[in-house]
């Protein structure tokens, strides 16, 4: 069955500005994102089909990198962020990810997760100049 990346990538772009709505991927990227299996793996998770959460993965490899995650306010702190994390760790490969300096609660629940802070990239953010926490998660 052949899958129609045009459609999934609306409903993913649907979902991405319902969570950053002031930073959403374009539809282009997310359909270039979808195609490219070799490099990037999507997780979305519904609730009675309605698109709540996902995770943006891409794999070089050796390890995973978080682009992007993201939960629909409305169902913000019901554990859709953990739910995404672990189906993650299913792959068996460490994780990392950026995350605002300034960003107390997604580091906090990071290191909820056992994710550990690991470097630092100043000025990383063109719109703020906010420094990047670099953080990891280890199989």
């Amino acid at each position: 069955m052949e899958l129609n990346y045009n459609i999934i990538a609306s409903k993913l772009f649907e979902l991405e500005k319902k969570c950053f709505p002031n930073s959403a991927y374009t539809l282009e990227q997310l359909e270039e994102i979808l195609i490219d299996k070799e490099r990037y793996i999507t997780i979305v998770v519904l609730d009675n089909e309605i698109e709540v959460g996902y995770i943006i993965l891409f794999d070089n490899s050796e390890a995973l990198e978080i682009m992007k995650i993201g939960t629909i306010p409305e169902f913000k702190r019901k554990g859709i962020g953990t739910l995404l994390i672990e189906e993650s760790l299913k792959l068996k490969k460490d994780i990392f990810l950026e995350v605002r300096e300034n960003n107390n609660v997604a580091r906090e629940f990071y290191k909820k997760l056992l994710f550990e802070e690991i470097g630092k990239r100043k000025n990383y953010y063109p719109d703020t100049k906010e420094a990047a926490i670099i953080m990891m998660r280890k199989i």
